[in-house]
């Protein structure tokens, strides 16, 4: 299931979304779509090549999740910890991680993907939409009813797909809301509202050198920030 709410089903369907978003690509149907794209003949002779039933809303879908599958991105320090190498991650890396489990973290962020096999309450402990308002003035729009919004069931209101942590600490903002800019925030914020638990700077710290650990490759590259390049 994709985005926070769960609201498409599959890859391909997920990808018809943001090209018909306003405020994200903007167009205003497939049918633009596939007129633009057609204007290329290079493109369209090698598209067709694939589907030749044509450009179609749902064939540009398919295409675009077939690429999609091929982002993956294994062999993070964790992931050659796990397979046996324990000098793959640091000492400090390792403490994280086992505070990371202390604190119950482990209870969502699981799987392949550390994460994205269930919708959990945003808040479980304090509330954060009440604190959000406080702080930010940020009152609640549609996009804070989470999986509520595809479901009406009122026990899903606030429930959100949980994220993977892998490449955490490159994807920055966090939240569903974007609402907090660094990691480090991020976790000290994940302790106080969905653990009831304060965590100290230095655990901060230590949890969030594990979670660079989650940092994997592509094409056999490990991953960087942009702003490092």
């Amino acid at each position: 299931m994709q985005f926070w709410d769960g609201r498409a089903a599959t890859l391909a369907e997920q990808a018809a979304g943001p090209p018909l978003n306003p405020v994200e690509m903007g167009s205003k149907s497939f049918d633009e779509i596939v007129a633009r794209l057609s204007s290329d003949a290079e493109f369209t002779k090698r598209f067709l090549a694939s589907y030749p039933e044509g450009m179609n809303e749902k064939t540009i879908t398919d295409a675009i999740a077939e690429y999609e599958k091929t982002l993956l991105t294994p062999n993070s320090p964790f992931d050659r910890y796990l397979k046996g190498d324990k000098n793959a991650m640091t000492a400090e890396q390792i403490e994280g991680y086992a505070i990371f489990k202390d604190f119950k973290c482990a209870t969502c962020h699981t799987g392949v993907n550390m994460g994205g096999l269930s919708y959990e309450m945003m808040g479980q402990r304090a509330n954060y939409f009440q604190d959000r308002e406080i702080n930010s003035k940020s009152g609640l729009t549609d996009s804070d009813n989470g999986r509520w919004a595809q479901t009406k069931v009122e026990r899903d209101r606030y429930r959100f797909k949980t994220p993977t942590l892998r490449n955490v600490a490159l994807t920055w903002p966090y939240y569903h809301d974007g609402s907090v800019l660094t990691l480090e925030k991020a976790i000290e914020m994940m302790a106080e509202y969905q653990v009831g638990r304060k965590m100290s700077e230095a655990e901060i710290g230590k949890v969030k050198t594990f979670l660079d650990a989650q940092t994997g490759q592509y094409q056999g590259k490990t991953l960087t920030n942009i702003n490092d390049r």
